[in-house]
Parts: structure tokens; sequence; C-alpha cells
């Protein structure tokens, strides 16, 4: 554990020299955990297209080379940076712990992503969302009856968080009455996704892999000897068909539920605090709440997207932005800044209800590894804040809003809110 803990602060302490005479790179990786990182993207942005890091890193800011970058089969996906100590079992088995990401199709490149992310896609076709959307309004209608009871809320916990556990609990077949359980796990993850830097990161990271493995291990097993047509008996039929591993299955049922609310979640709360920042625009989603509310959310994924950036290896020598790659170079794709990019979007650092091409951000990155809950987040954001606005049309922050502690998720784990 000593050498553990040598190996991690050795690393930080040279990212923060790093950072200290001046490379943007540096400064992103290891900024603050929930604060906001526009400033130092934007030194990224002014350094060129494509800016080479002191450890040979390299990150980019630019929206053409971020769309580049995601849909090119020359860059396949990257594991994240847990510790391996993070990922042995706390009972000594010689079994390793799997990872929502790592262990996911999220993390893994064709033709074994192909295979596995057709298993999941039918649930989440234009033709599956429509069945849900009535599902979906009712649930938002009756979490705003349980905020209706009081002045003062927290819209995360109370609205936010609730509304996107509720709808993906009854996809995957899950009970709700674990709620306040699949929101601490949201919230944890959303801390150590980009890498545990400190023991106790990697003990906490060890914890939280312990009781998700236990928890969907039994579930799954449960699915098998009771079958039904909710979305994890169909991953139990397939991986008893050997099509998915028994790890895959577990890490798939992780990733599902975790992304499944965490970032609808973060639309809500990023879209609220985004509209009530900008008056005119307020007054101008009050006046036709139903016309914008789809624009308004295209509108927040660009403005605050809820994974910040996302991380790129090549596979073979390549060329990216007029720079020679090696091959298994890794290459940052600052998703929030190419959303902001300059070139692409007029005044972006300010939320517009007008603006005419909302929708050309990546907040749920491109290509083959795009976002396959998009459809059910942007369902979710819609009917949720067009709801939301038009029950309390003077909703007003009444504190400080307090964001998820990570460098990757952005979004706000706490935002008191007067709803009279």
């Amino acid at each position: 554990m000593i050498r553990e803990a040598f190996r991690l602060y050795r690393g930080k302490a040279r990212l923060l020299r790093s950072a200290a005479a001046g490379d943007p790179v540096s400064r992103v990786l290891s900024m603050p955990r929930g604060v906001a990182g526009y400033d130092r993207y934007e030194r990224v942005r002014e350094r060129g297209e494509l800016v080479r890091g002191r450890s040979g890193l390299y990150m980019t800011a630019s929206h053409a080379v971020c769309g580049k970058l995601l849909r090119s089969p020359d860059f396949g996906a990257v594991p994240t940076t847990v510790s391996k100590r993070a990922l042995r079992p706390t009972d000594g088995s010689a079994q390793r712990l799997v990872h929502p990401l790592d262990d996911s199709f999220a993390s893994i490149d064709p033709p074994e992503h192909t295979r596995l992310r057709k298993i999941v896609a039918p649930a989440f076709t234009p033709q599956a969302m429509r069945a849900q959307e009535e599902f979906v309004t009712d649930v938002v209608e009756q979490e705003l009856d349980r905020v209706d009871r009081q002045s003062t809320v927290d819209l995360i916990d109370e609205f936010a968080v609730r509304v996107p556990s509720r709808v993906i609990c009854e996809m995957l077949g899950m009970p709700t009455s674990d709620h306040e359980l699949f929101v601490r796990w949201g919230i944890e993850f959303g801390a150590i996704v980009d890498g545990a830097r400190t023991p106790g990161e990697v003990r906490r990271t060890r914890q939280l892999l312990t009781e998700m493995a236990a928890y969907f291990t039994e579930l799954c097993a449960r699915r098998s000897r009771e079958p039904g047509e909710d979305l994890v008996s169909r991953m139990v039929r397939a991986t008893e068909a050997g099509e998915m591993t028994q790890p895959g299955l577990v890490a798939t049922c992780e990733a599902l539920l975790i992304g499944g609310f965490v970032t609808t979640a973060n639309i809500i709360g990023n879209g609220v605090v985004g509209l009530l920042a900008e008056p005119e625009q307020h007054a101008r989603f009050l006046a036709d709440p139903e016309g914008l509310a789809a624009t308004l959310v295209e509108e927040t994924l660009r403005l605050d997207a809820p994974a910040q950036y996302s991380v790129r290896i090549t596979r073979t020598p390549t060329t990216l932005a007029g720079k020679d790659l090696a091959a298994g170079s890794p290459v940052v794709a600052l998703l929030a800044a190419a959303n902001r990019d300059p070139e692409v979007f007029t005044d972006p650092h300010r939320l517009d209800l007008t603006r005419p091409n909302p929708h050309d951000h990546l907040a749920f990155a491109a290509g083959i590894h795009y976002c396959i809950g998009a459809s059910l987040a942007r369902l979710e954001g819609r009917i949720a804040l067009r709801a939301l606005f038009t029950r309390y049309p003077d909703l007003r922050i009444t504190g400080r809003p307090r964001y998820c502690p990570s460098r990757v998720i952005r979004g706000p784990q706490h935002l008191p809110v007067s709803v009279r």
C-alpha cells in the first residue's frame, strides 16, 4: 500500500509541477474537481488545434478535430485510469472486480463493440422512446407533485435524479426502492471516473465496485431463474447464449444504471442554472415551453456538456490536425470546449434559445461510441424541463449550486431552489 501511495502522489506532483510551469494540458488534468474548466480549456484552444503537453499527452479544444478524432477508425477507445489495486476484490478472491466503463462496450472497439451494442440497442430505438414518452410524462408529474408540497427544495435530490432513476429502473427491471443506493453510486462513480489519485480514493473505488458487482451479480442470477421482458433479462439471455461474458454482463448493467440517470440529472440541473442566468432567454422559454423544450435541452448539452472530455488512442501511426502521431498516442477530446468553439457557435459562452445550430454539439460524442442512451436523455430532459417551468414559472435559485466533485462529469450535485 505504501508503494501504491508513493506512485499516486508522485504522479500528482509531476502533474502539478507541469501545470505550474504553464503547460495548458496539465492545467486541465490537475484542476480541482467540481469547478468549471472552461477558462483552462480556452488556454488549450489558444495554443492551436492539437496541443502536446509536457507529458506527451495530446489535447484538442477544436470542434473539427474532436469530431474527426471521435469518428475516425484510426483511433480506439481508452480504458479509464482506474488503479489496478482498486480492481482487487475486498474478499481476497482471484477474480478482479469489473468496471462499468472499462469492462462494458463503452471501452471496447469493433467488432466486439458492435456485437455487444446490438444486444442493448433495441431498448433505445426511436420507436422504443416513443413508447416510453407517456411513462416518462407520468413520472415527471408524480415527482413534481412531491415537490409541490414544499416551498424550498434541493432540485437535484427531490426531482432531477428521481425522474431518470425511476425510468431506468423500470427499463432494467430494478426496484425503485433502492433509489438512494443508486444515487450514491452515481455520485461516487462521477467523483472517481477520471481516476483515483490518492490511497483513500483507491479504497473508495474498491468499495464502490464491490457493492455494485454484488448487487448486479445477485440481480442477474435472479433474472436467470425468473426472466422477464426487461433489459437485464434480455442481457442475461444473451449471456446464457454465449453472446456476452458474465463480467461484461455485470459491467454493462452498472454502466446503464449510472449513465441512465446521471446524464439526465445533469441536463435538468444545468438547464435550470443556464436558463435562469439569462433573463431574456428565461422569458422566451416561459412564453413557449412546449415549442422550446427540445431546443433548451440541446443548448444545455452544448453549453455544459455532462461529460466534459473523452480520450482516444491511435491504433496505428496517423496524422491529426497536421501532426504525425505514433501508434499508441492518447488524445484528449475536450467535448465541452468543442461545444464552445467560436468557429462553429456564435457567442458560444451563453445560452441562446434562438441559436440556429445547437444540435451541432458533441456532448454525446460521435462515431461508433456515440452515447447509446442519448435519445432517452433527450426525451427525459425535454419533458422534465418543460413541465418544471410550466408548473413553476417563478422558480428561482436560492443558494449556491454545489457541483459533482469530478473533472469529467459536469452538473449540480445540489441545487437549492424556491418553487413559490
